[in-house]
């Protein structure tokens, strides 16, 4: 143990301990929800560990087995949070211990009473609240708890620190005691796409422990030379491992990433191990171009008719026609949003995952400025864990979770979180989902008097470009604003400019260290969506508007037979936000190949021209084959007709969801909708729930007796929805079989009532 006392073993187990951190912060960057995890306390203690018993005569077996069996304890304490109530029981002790000796000593005073041992009973209570709890998470064996995550890489952690430390002061193998973990982090940090920076570290006090551990230290003669000579390579073997973390720095990675990249596929391993490869790969994009190429899924990057989801808004009806003579709202599915430009590329500014429940509020539905928008997303990948939306998230039915640069919970309450959060984008298991989000109603005349009182967050973020953007650029920018004299106009301006240039997408890669929107401006002159969306953020900002990137999907193609909004691979986009003060991002659409953005109320709609792209689809074509139909007797046509009856009724009592079985009220209350639309004509978009429902009662001659209880169905149907929709309190099973009863007969109703309409 004479050996643990050295300057050496203690410079050792110091490096040892800035690699387990480096390994930590690996885990912590590349595994979901696992950033509050107390993974330093277990490798700390595991290093230590595990360094310690190797300088001692322990057996190997006996060594390891307490270095497990301890280390275990660690990790539980610390998963489970055990380590305050532990203190606070070890603080109280001497107060105790002090209290009862003064008790001994007055116990002939009648006013004397034994300690309280309150303190402890509370502690107590709660070490077996939180311990328990973690047993039950741990036995469900579910990784989406982020503790059981947290245990479960306690495991591995626990064992490379152990198997470090013990390697290094028992054998002196620095090489054999570190691989391990470099291995295990460079994996982690080559599957998620993260920064390699603490891999670096790592491997420097790799370099650093192998320098100083060598056996040339080990003279036998102490002179004033070889002392010296000890401090001079000491120093050589920290400068050189810096030098070489510097040369590992500024080298491009080739060998390991083609190596890794064929483990990267994997999905299984990486998604049983929490890796964040999602987010990774896709939340942070600096120093490349091409976003809807690099956001698509899959890793063919060519774009096609695949279909990536389907979303139904409930905005019209569905229609066997299949033109329809009326407009259809034209949306942005989007998924993430970048603040940052470098001159070549975007990435965003540091985020912080929070996860959401079911149903679960982000932000307050308030005020008349925007319109409820319901969503029904399914998407055609399981392995895409993307959230897709229109306008401001609010909420999903679904558990998820959301990235924020500015979170609603870290506002204050006197601050609009609508005008002042900021979302990088969201995530959710789901295939299937809902959503509600809030969709911005606003004029031209109400953007052009917003005043440039801009947030101190919004003007710094959005406003900001890297000093490198050519000076033609900003003096471009300055030319097509002068003759305008507020935000909108100035953005209007800049979005018809760049609406001049063509559209195109068989274009080169922009040249190295040039800036893209100088290039595409005054070179390039073509280019997809990225080129137009980055040239209207540059020029906005150059002349002081708020602009970020926003990257997702297009409207797509609306199915009229389903009421859906069809969106394929080839609708990847990117598209531009501008920020009015007190009103919020309000979109524009600079790419020329895209319809211009249309404020509410701006066109009428009998100046748009009807759908007619659904019919160009090739999967809708109607194929007419000629044939000569067979002889059948009477019998067999009766029993011909009586099937096509039969199965005709069918699928239209099937169509009306009166045989189906719904899992939610919404689904239900979308054939409220329709039918009721039917009667209560030219519903507004903007129009709540409760809106319609009176406006629909008061439509119906309930002075019929037949009709009468129709109001009340109605409103039952309504109150449900808007409960399932925005309450925290679930729909039972049993409401929502009678709720399927009520619309069985509120269907009849609206039937009849359509037809006497008529009369």
């Amino acid at each position: 143990m004479k050996k643990l006392l050295r300057l050496r073993s203690f410079i050792s187990w110091v490096i040892l301990l800035i690699a387990m951190s480096a390994l930590v912060a690996g885990i912590k960057e590349g595994v979901l929800n696992v950033q509050e995890a107390a993974f330093f306390p277990v490798a700390a203690f595991a290093v230590t560990l595990g360094y310690m018993l190797g300088f001692s005569t322990w057996s190997t077996r006996r060594a390891w087995i307490t270095a497990i069996l301890s280390g275990l304890l660690i990790a539980f304490i610390e998963t489970a949070r055990l380590a305050e109530p532990i203190s606070s029981i070890l603080r109280s002790v001497p107060l105790f211990e002090l209290d009862l000796i003064r008790w001994v000593l007055e116990r002939e005073n009648p006013q004397s009473n034994f300690p309280d041992p309150s303190i402890f009973q509370i502690q107590f209570a709660e070490i077996y609240v939180r311990a328990g709890a973690l047993f039950s998470k741990l036995l469900s064996a579910s990784s989406k708890h982020s503790s059981v995550r947290e245990f479960t890489w306690d495991m591995p952690l626990l064992i490379f620190a152990t198997w470090a430390g013990w390697k290094t002061s028992k054998y002196n193998q620095i090489l054999l005691a570190l691989a391990p973990a470099i291995a295990v982090q460079a994996y982690i940090l080559q599957y998620t796409g993260k920064d390699t920076i603490s891999l670096q570290i790592s491997i420097f006090a790799l370099v650093l422990l192998i320098g100083i551990n060598q056996k040339w230290n080990e003279l036998l003669e102490r002179t004033e030379n070889t002392q010296r000579t000890i401090r001079e390579t000491y120093s050589a073997v920290l400068i050189l491992s810096i030098a070489l973390i510097i040369l590992a720095r500024l080298t491009p990675s080739i060998s390991i990433k083609d190596i890794t990249q064929k483990l990267t596929r994997k999905d299984e391993l990486g998604k049983a191990l929490g890796l964040d490869k999602e987010s990774a790969q896709t939340y942070i994009v600096s120093g490349s171009f091409g976003l809807p190429r690099q956001h698509l899924i899959g890793l063919n990057q060519k774009l096609s008719q695949t279909v990536i989801f389907t979303v139904k808004t409930g905005e019209i009806a569905p229609s066997e026609n299949t033109i329809l003579n009326q407009a259809v709202p034209h949306h942005y599915w989007r998924w993430l949003t970048y603040d940052i430009y470098n001159g070549q590329g975007w990435a965003t500014s540091p985020t912080q995952d929070n996860p959401y429940s079911a149903h679960q509020l982000l932000l307050p539905i308030l005020g008349e400025q925007y319109q409820i928008m319901h969503q029904q997303v399914k998407k055609s990948f399981a392995q895409d864990n993307r959230l897709y939306w229109t306008g401001t998230l609010v909420t999903a039915n679904q558990p998820f979770s959301a990235n924020w640069r500015i979170s609603p919970e870290s506002l204050s309450t006197n601050i609009n979180p609508l005008l002042s959060v900021d979302m990088l984008g969201a995530m959710i298991e789901r295939q299937s989902y809902q959503t509600d989000s809030l969709v911005l109603l606003t004029s031209a005349e109400e953007l052009r008097v917003s005043q440039k009182n801009y947030p101190h967050d919004i003007r710094t973020r959005y406003v900001s470009l890297p000093k490198t953007v050519p000076q033609r650029v900003l003096d471009l920018a300055k030319e097509l604003t002068v003759n305008t004299d507020n935000p909108y106009d100035k953005a209007k301006a800049i979005e018809t400019y760049l609406r001049t240039y063509p559209y195109s997408l068989d274009i080169a890669p922009p040249p190295p260290n040039r800036d893209i929107a100088d290039y595409f401006l005054f070179d390039l002159k073509t280019g997809y969506c990225d080129y137009y969306a980055t040239s209207m953020i540059v020029l906005a900002r150059a002349v002081g508007l708020p602009a970020r990137l926003v990257i997702g999907y297009a409207s797509g193609i609306y199915d009229p037979r389903q009421a859906e909004y069809i969106v394929r691979e080839i609708n990847a986009h990117s598209w531009v936000e501008i920020y009015f003060a007190d009103i919020g991002w309000v979109e524009f659409e600079p790419t020329a190949s895209e319809p211009p953005v249309t404020l509410p109320n701006e066109l009428p709609q009998e100046d748009i021209p009807p759908l007619i792209s659904f019919l160009l689809m090739p999967e809708h074509t109607v194929h007419i084959k000629s044939g000569h139909p067979a002889r059948e007797n009477y019998t067999s046509v009766i029993i011909g007709l009586t099937t096509m009856i039969f199965i005709s009724s069918v699928w239209f009592l099937s169509i009306q969801g009166l045989l189906k079985t719904h899992r939610s009220i919404g689904s239900i209350y979308e054939y409220v909708y329709y039918h009721g639309g039917k009667i209560y004509k030219s519903v507004p978009l903007h129009e709540t729930p409760s809106i319609f429902a009176d406006k629909l009662q008061r439509r119906l001659k309930t002075g019929r007796r037949w009709l009468s209880p129709a109001s009340e169905e109605i409103r039952f149907l309504t109150d449900l929805y808007i409960q399932e929709t925005y309450s925290a309190h679930p729909i039972t099973k049993d409401e929502r079989t009678h709720a399927l009863k009520v619309w069985r007969k509120l269907f009849w109703r609206l039937l009849y009532a359509r037809m006497i309409a008529r009369l």
